[in-house]
């Protein structure tokens, strides 16, 4: 018998619940469960069936939030009506206590496992999938209710049918949240640039997972990949994805579903008609920009005058590691195709350089960057820098020792006497690298505040080329 808390197929096999429903086969798991076909004795038909996987280690709250997730599920699908909404039949209980939910059996396979078998589609194929999606979409949308987790894994292909399932971290327009401290709830490759930096889920954010399921199925492979989920996260606050190169007609609607600003981003209306027309065979139109909305920055103390370097701050929230700021592109037309092609692998390499440094020190990181592929890192050491709680001379120490744990840093030295660094002119400290990547302009200083809880702040400043 397995301890992981999972359920072996041998064992549950068989196994009748409520005293209708015979599990007859394991269909699939994932991260919250599994997916059994099963026999209801009663009606004499075909269900599937989804069991809780409850890790042994829970105690008894943790087990309690666990069975109210599923429970949540539950009433999320239940309550929608429609053909490309998977129908849910029953919620019971095993004798261990677990709910299970059942649910209508799919007679087709998931569009990840179509993917796997027969690699990339064609545009039309994608854009029917797509167009059925977003009207199960718009129907939840309209029930309150955000799914969060839109994902080649939970589509279902049955003949012409494509079915959403898995709603089992959606959120319930008037529910509490259910998410713990730290939870990462979602896909990493297809979660919203606002899911990475921690910010609430709204219908837009539905509409960038569905444009990254169906970049996937028109491509063969996510808009961002990374070696780890951090780089994912990174990718997706920071960057573009790579220009789709076999949607043809589908390519500027996939452009503006996966913008960063969800201000950007079609609305579900006005998306429905683009996929309904590339369908059909017509050339879809231009889908019209939406009014800019400005969104106020990350509060952040204004340049002191003894630096000239040009900064461009937007708040990000700590996120996974590291958090990261949007990217100010540089390149122009002007600019030779391999130079562009250069500065944005140095980018790229310096980003990864930031992404294996972990956590920087500071309640807060923001990234810029600059000419020629740099990246510009500020960090927030104290929002009260006047305050007894600003330990200044601690967190000079935490600088320096931080940087001498990183493996690329061979030394470090405080070129300046350290009551300097709680001035405005700062103080400067000179990394050195054992590797091509380097570290410049290290400082640390007090810097005007923007906010009325504080007039200064001490920042932490450096810079990856």
């Amino acid at each position: 018998m397995r301890q992981d808390g999972w359920r072996q197929a041998a064992d549950a096999d068989g196994q009748v619940l409520a005293g209708r429903y015979r599990l007859t086969g394991l269909l699939g798991r994932g991260g919250m469960g599994a997916v059994w076909r099963a026999h209801d004795e009663q009606l004499d038909r075909e269900v599937a069936v989804k069991e809780l996987r409850l890790p042994e280690q829970l105690d008894d709250a943790a087990r309690q939030t666990w069975i109210a997730r599923l429970d949540r599920e539950a009433r999320a699908a239940a309550g929608l009506r429609h053909p490309g909404i998977v129908t849910v039949h029953d919620r019971v209980t095993g004798d261990d206590g677990r709910p299970w939910i059942v649910m209508e059996l799919v007679r087709g396979r998931s569009l990840d496992d179509l993917l796997k078998a027969e690699g990339r589609l064609p545009p039309v194929r994608v854009a029917q999938i797509g167009l059925q999606v977003l009207d199960a979409l718009r129907a939840a949308h309209r029930a309150g209710i955000t799914h969060r987790d839109i994902k080649p894994a939970n589509v279902l292909l049955e003949n012409d049918r494509a079915v959403l399932t898995d709603f089992g971290i959606a959120a319930v327009e008037g529910d509490a949240t259910l998410t713990g401290t730290g939870v990462v709830l979602g896909t990493p490759a297809y979660m919203s640039p606002e899911q990475v930096r921690g910010q609430e889920a709204t219908a837009a954010a539905d509409l960038w997972s569905l444009g990254a399921t169906l970049y996937t199925a028109v491509e063969g492979r996510p808009p961002f990949e990374g070696a780890s989920t951090g780089a994912v996260f990174i990718a997706i606050a920071t960057e573009d994805p790579a220009p789709p190169a076999h949607a043809g007609s589908l390519e500027p609607i996939l452009r503006t579903l996966l913008h960063r600003d969800p201000s950007q981003r079609p609305t579900a209306d006005h998306l429905h008609a683009q996929l309904a027309w590339l369908v059909q065979g017509r050339q879809p139109a231009q889908p019209p920009v939406p009014p800019t909305v400005r969104h106020p920055p990350f509060p952040r103390p204004p340049k002191r005058p003894a630096l000239s370097r040009k900064k461009k701050i937007v708040g990000l929230v700590l996120i996974a590691a590291t958090a990261v700021l949007a990217v100010a592109l540089t390149a122009t037309l002007a600019v030779p195709a391999y130079q562009e092609r250069q500065e944005n692998q140095r980018y790229e390499a310096n980003m990864s350089t930031i992404a294996g440094m972990g956590t920087i020190p500071g309640s807060s990181t923001d990234l810029s960057r600059e000419d020629e592929g740099e990246v510009e890192v500020t960090s927030v050491l104290c929002e009260d820098a006047s305050s007894d709680r600003c330990d200044v001379n601690g967190q000079v120490n935490t600088v320096i020792n931080w940087f001498r744990a990183q493996s690329v840093v061979r030394s470090v030295i405080l070129n300046d006497p350290r009551d300097e660094c709680d001035d405005y002119a700062g103080c400067r400290l000179s990394v050195l690298t054992q590797s091509s990547v380097e570290i410049t302009y290290v400082s640390i200083s007090v810097e005007r505040g923007t906010t009325s809880q504080s007039d200064k702040v001490l920042v932490l400043e450096f810079t990856v080329d």
